[in-house]
């Protein structure tokens, strides 16, 4: 199954305090250039503006809603053992396009982090001019004089302060972060595939049903009327069973049309056309098999959008580092050399005629706040980040809570329907034959065909429930959906 490639984050390096410095140094022990001794004491040296690390956050010591115990289990997708949704998972990854899309965010993040790079190189410039003057001599002759000159001329910006190794940095950091978007969007796009396909699953079952229902109240139109014909039942009965018949008519189309939703959803997922038309006849798996949930701090590392957030928040901080250094004197090397000649062709032949090299230090004096304002503006996109992780983190828990939760509400319900459906069978055909002896109203066949018919459709929605409860779970504790990490 194709997958993108993906930068991993040691445990160090992600678990631990990210209190990422601006200017942690001691000014005493740097030898400033005059003009620019004034402006950096003024500026000050700073520290990040992360106020948290990951080992900050108050994790649970266990679920409290209960949960499973051991590791969670990489590779979901192989617990279905259905070969048809392994196969739309691994289209999905190819065609969806917000998956595309993603991706190739990455690819501008990657050069993004590539021309920030640059700056901390020098760069050479190749420059030729041309020139033709023309003037009359004194007996009134024109004379055309050429001129070339070519130069080679380079520039490097020190970087006395770090200012761009945090821009470089940061850059590199909004790289990661996308790869751990990637990767969340793949586990993403894989879930709701999955969901999709339990859903077109569930559809066609319950359009299966509601054409067995319609065959069923149609039988049973036809043994009232052939009774009311013969003077054994009464007009009502009969009315009765006609409006029985339409409502499963309306009920069939019904379902006929959710299924077509519900297959244009897929396709449209898997970047087809979305004519809402495709033959899946498979049946909703039931699976038993617990769930493990592993410890809740464990989301941290495991979860990529988790991941991402932290980067970001990262990323963020490397920003304000940079914007911070910016109000630091700025120290640029600069250097050319060249040649002319009056022919083109014998440019390079008289070798470089000149030379300059040169130094430039730059300090902002006033600037009407405006570097200031940068500063700002970084320190509270850090704080924005800042929020964003640690929201993130804590929705993450409550997930994996109220999946578990909900889990165990579902095994309830389904193992009452079962009893349910298993006990109105039963009535149903009791009722049909107390109603041909006599015995009973043909309303109380109704009741009863309204049971069993409702208790089937219960059971097939909620065998779907307890898939999309296990696919949510699995997304919530981040468990990745073909075992590669």
């Amino acid at each position: 199954m194709p997958r993108t490639g993906t930068k991993e984050i040691p445990l160090d390096q992600f678990f631990a305090p990210r209190r990422l410095t601006l200017a942690r140094f001691s000014c005493s022990r740097i030898i400033l250039p005059a003009l620019g001794a004034a402006a950096l004491l003024a500026a000050g040296c700073t520290t990040s503006g992360i106020s948290l690390a990951p080992e900050d956050v108050e994790a649970p010591e266990a679920w409290v809603r209960g949960g499973d115990a051991g590791e969670v289990e990489a590779g979901w997708l192989a617990s279905f053992s259905d070969p048809t949704l392994d196969a739309l998972v691994a289209e999905s990854m190819i065609g969806n396009r917000a998956l595309k899309q993603d991706r190739l965010q990455l690819q501008i993040a990657r050069q993004t982090a590539a021309v920030v790079r640059s700056a901390r190189f020098t760069t050479f410039d190749l420059g030729l001019d041309g020139s033709r003057r023309e003037f009359e001599d004194d007996t009134g002759d024109t004379i055309s004089v050429d001129a070339y000159s070519g130069t080679v001329s380079g520039r490097f910006d020190v970087d006395l302060w770090g200012e761009l190794s945090k821009a470089q940095q940061a850059a590199e950091l909004s790289v990661a972060a996308q790869e751990a978007r990637v990767q969340a969007a793949e586990y993403n796009v894989a879930g709701t595939t999955a969901r999709q396909y339990f859903d077109v699953l569930e559809a066609t079952q319950l359009m299966t049903l509601a054409e067995s229902r319609l065959e069923n109240t149609q039988a049973s139109h036809d043994i009232v009327a052939s009774g009311y014909r013969q003077g054994l039942n009464d007009a009502l009965d009969l009315y009765l069973a006609r409006t029985q018949v339409e409502r499963e008519r309306a009920n069939l189309a019904q379902q006929q049309q959710s299924l077509r939703e519900a297959m244009a959803s897929l396709q449209l997922s898997l970047a087809r056309s979305p004519h809402g038309e495709a033959d899946f006849s498979g049946e909703l798996p039931v699976l038993t098999d617990p769930v493990p949930t592993g410890l809740p701090s464990e989301l941290l590392l495991r979860r990529p959008d988790i991941r991402e957030a932290w980067l970001n928040l990262l990323a963020a901080d490397a920003d304000l580092a940079a914007a911070h250094k910016a109000r630091f004197p700025q120290l640029s090397l600069t250097g050319s050399t060249g040649a002319t000649s009056v022919r083109l062709s014998e440019l390079l032949d008289g070798g470089f005629s000149s030379w300059s090299l040169a130094f430039g230090l730059t300090q902002p004096l006033f600037d009407a706040g405006r570097l200031a304002a940068f500063e700002e503006q970084a320190l509270m996109r850090v704080r924005i980040a800042e929020e964003a992780w640690l929201g993130l983190v804590y929705d993450a828990f409550a997930d994996v809570e109220n999946a578990v939760s909900r889990r165990a509400s579902l095994e309830t319900r389904y193992e009452a329907f079962l009893e349910a459906q298993k006990n109105s069978r039963a009535a149903l055909d009791l009722a049909l034959d107390q109603y041909q002896r006599g015995l009973v109203t043909y309303t109380t066949v109704l009741e009863s065909q309204r049971q069993a018919f409702d208790a089937e459709a219960t059971v097939i929605q909620l065998r779907n429930q307890r898939l999309q409860n296990r696919l949510a779970l699995y997304l919530a504790l981040g468990g990745d959906f073909d075992g590669s990490q």
